[in-house]
Protein backbone atom coordinates (compact mmCIF):
# COMPACT_ATOMS: atom_id res chain seq x y z
CA UNK A 1 0.00 0.00 0.00
CA UNK A 2 2.78 2.41 0.86
CA UNK A 3 4.62 1.74 -2.37
CA UNK A 4 1.47 2.39 -4.44
CA UNK A 5 0.86 5.79 -2.87
CA UNK A 6 4.54 6.55 -3.29
CA UNK A 7 4.34 5.69 -7.01
CA UNK A 8 1.18 7.79 -7.47
CA UNK A 9 2.75 10.72 -5.72
CA UNK A 10 5.90 10.38 -7.81
CA UNK A 11 3.89 10.24 -11.05
CA UNK A 12 1.84 13.24 -9.95
CA UNK A 13 4.96 15.15 -8.91
CA UNK A 14 6.63 14.30 -12.20
CA UNK A 15 3.60 15.45 -14.18
CA UNK A 16 3.38 18.59 -12.09
CA UNK A 17 7.06 19.38 -12.77
CA UNK A 18 6.55 18.73 -16.49
CA UNK A 19 3.49 20.99 -16.63
CA UNK A 20 5.29 23.62 -14.59
CA UNK A 21 8.20 23.55 -17.05
CA UNK A 22 5.78 23.84 -19.98
CA UNK A 23 4.02 26.74 -18.27
CA UNK A 24 7.31 28.53 -17.68
CA UNK A 25 8.23 28.04 -21.32
CA UNK A 26 4.84 29.29 -22.47
CA UNK A 27 4.99 32.36 -20.25
CA UNK A 28 8.54 33.10 -21.37
CA UNK A 29 7.43 32.78 -24.98
CA UNK A 30 4.50 35.12 -24.39
CA UNK A 31 6.70 37.68 -22.69
CA UNK A 32 9.17 37.49 -25.55
CA UNK A 33 6.39 38.09 -28.05
CA UNK A 34 4.94 41.01 -26.12
CA UNK A 35 8.32 42.53 -25.40
CA UNK A 36 8.77 43.12 -29.11
CA UNK A 37 11.64 40.76 -29.75
CA UNK A 38 12.74 40.16 -33.28
CA UNK A 39 10.25 38.37 -35.53
CA UNK A 40 12.68 35.55 -36.17
CA UNK A 41 13.03 34.79 -32.45
CA UNK A 42 9.26 35.04 -32.00
CA UNK A 43 8.70 32.35 -34.64
CA UNK A 44 10.68 29.89 -32.54
CA UNK A 45 8.86 30.68 -29.29
CA UNK A 46 5.27 31.12 -30.45
CA UNK A 47 2.52 28.93 -29.06
CA UNK A 48 -0.62 28.25 -31.06
CA UNK A 49 -3.99 29.01 -29.47
CA UNK A 50 -4.76 25.30 -29.39
CA UNK A 51 -1.50 24.60 -27.56
CA UNK A 52 -2.23 27.37 -25.06
CA UNK A 53 -5.68 25.85 -24.46
CA UNK A 54 -4.18 22.39 -23.92
CA UNK A 55 -1.63 23.85 -21.51
CA UNK A 56 -4.49 25.54 -19.65
CA UNK A 57 -6.20 22.17 -19.28
CA UNK A 58 -2.98 20.70 -17.91
CA UNK A 59 -2.62 23.61 -15.49
CA UNK A 60 -6.18 23.02 -14.28
CA UNK A 61 -5.48 19.33 -13.73
CA UNK A 62 -2.56 20.13 -11.42
CA UNK A 63 -4.39 22.97 -9.66
CA UNK A 64 -2.36 25.86 -11.08
CA UNK A 65 -5.40 28.08 -11.61
CA UNK A 66 -3.63 31.43 -12.11
CA UNK A 67 -1.58 29.91 -14.95
CA UNK A 68 -4.75 28.32 -16.33
CA UNK A 69 -6.38 31.75 -16.45
CA UNK A 70 -3.40 33.32 -18.24
CA UNK A 71 -3.32 30.58 -20.85
CA UNK A 72 -7.08 30.65 -21.39
CA UNK A 73 -6.95 34.40 -21.97
CA UNK A 74 -4.05 33.98 -24.39
CA UNK A 75 -5.96 31.36 -26.40
CA UNK A 76 -9.23 33.28 -26.10
CA UNK A 77 -7.77 36.51 -27.47
CA UNK A 78 -6.39 34.48 -30.37
CA UNK A 79 -9.93 33.30 -31.15
CA UNK A 80 -9.89 29.76 -29.74
CA UNK A 81 -13.57 28.94 -29.17
CA UNK A 82 -13.15 26.22 -26.50
CA UNK A 83 -10.88 28.56 -24.53
CA UNK A 84 -13.45 31.37 -24.71
CA UNK A 85 -16.22 29.03 -23.53
CA UNK A 86 -14.12 27.68 -20.68
CA UNK A 87 -12.92 31.13 -19.67
CA UNK A 88 -16.50 32.37 -19.36
CA UNK A 89 -17.36 29.31 -17.23
CA UNK A 90 -14.28 29.70 -15.04
CA UNK A 91 -15.01 33.36 -14.41
CA UNK A 92 -18.66 32.65 -13.66
CA UNK A 93 -17.79 29.91 -11.17
CA UNK A 94 -14.80 31.78 -9.76
CA UNK A 95 -13.97 30.98 -6.16
CA UNK A 96 -16.81 28.46 -5.84
CA UNK A 97 -14.93 25.91 -7.95
CA UNK A 98 -11.37 27.21 -8.00
CA UNK A 99 -10.85 28.74 -4.58
CA UNK A 100 -9.48 32.18 -3.86
CA UNK A 101 -6.90 31.96 -6.65
CA UNK A 102 -9.61 32.98 -9.15
CA UNK A 103 -11.99 35.76 -8.34
CA UNK A 104 -15.34 35.75 -10.08
CA UNK A 105 -15.47 38.31 -12.83
CA UNK A 106 -18.97 38.80 -14.17
CA UNK A 107 -17.98 41.54 -16.61
CA UNK A 108 -15.16 39.50 -18.07
CA UNK A 109 -17.37 36.39 -18.13
CA UNK A 110 -19.96 38.33 -20.13
CA UNK A 111 -17.22 39.51 -22.49
CA UNK A 112 -15.93 35.99 -23.20
CA UNK A 113 -19.41 34.53 -23.46
CA UNK A 114 -20.32 37.21 -25.99
CA UNK A 115 -17.18 36.53 -28.04
CA UNK A 116 -17.93 32.81 -28.10
CA UNK A 117 -21.58 33.47 -29.01
CA UNK A 118 -20.41 35.55 -31.97
CA UNK A 119 -18.62 32.42 -33.21
CA UNK A 120 -21.85 30.40 -32.95
CA UNK A 121 -21.14 28.56 -29.70
CA UNK A 122 -24.11 26.68 -28.25
CA UNK A 123 -22.29 26.56 -24.89
CA UNK A 124 -21.99 30.34 -24.84
CA UNK A 125 -25.68 30.72 -25.72
CA UNK A 126 -26.48 28.56 -22.69
CA UNK A 127 -24.14 30.68 -20.55
CA UNK A 128 -26.01 33.78 -21.74
CA UNK A 129 -29.31 32.17 -20.71
CA UNK A 130 -27.87 31.55 -17.25
CA UNK A 131 -26.56 35.10 -17.06
CA UNK A 132 -29.91 36.49 -18.19
CA UNK A 133 -31.57 34.61 -15.33
CA UNK A 134 -29.53 36.45 -12.70
CA UNK A 135 -31.66 38.91 -10.79
CA UNK A 136 -29.18 41.80 -10.79
CA UNK A 137 -27.75 41.23 -14.26
CA UNK A 138 -29.34 44.24 -16.05
CA UNK A 139 -27.64 46.63 -13.63
CA UNK A 140 -24.39 44.65 -13.82
CA UNK A 141 -24.46 44.66 -17.65
CA UNK A 142 -24.83 48.45 -17.66
CA UNK A 143 -21.80 48.72 -15.37
CA UNK A 144 -19.80 46.33 -17.58
CA UNK A 145 -20.70 48.08 -20.83
CA UNK A 146 -19.94 51.49 -19.31
CA UNK A 147 -16.43 50.25 -18.48
CA UNK A 148 -15.88 49.12 -22.07
CA UNK A 149 -16.67 52.54 -23.49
Amino acid sequence: MISVSFLNRTARDSRSRRVHALMQWCLAASLALYAGTHAQAAEHTSVTPEQAYQLALEARSVGDYPAMLILLRQAGYAGDLPAQEMLASVLLAGPVLYGDSISGGLCEAIHWSRRATEQGSAVAKHQDMILNGLRDLPLQREICFARER
